[in-house]
């Protein structure tokens, strides 16, 4: 159990890195917002989240 809790947050730390270098603090944003509209449960905080990564996705 231990791995995959292991690997589970290199995949998250990795991805947030990723997410940051390509696409700044408005990344980590749309990133943190999904986070806490996914623990919440809250779908204005998905919403929003899903809207932002869309609009920095059709950017480049």
């Amino acid at each position: 159990m231990k791995l995959v809790q292991l690997m589970s947050m290199l995949f998250g730390m990795t991805f947030t890195r990723l997410l940051e270098a390509r696409y700044g603090s408005s990344g980590v944003l749309c990133l943190f917002l999904l986070g806490v509209g996914v623990r919440t449960r809250n779908p204005t905080c998905l919403t929003i989240a899903a809207v932002l990564l869309g609009l920095l996705l059709a950017q480049d």
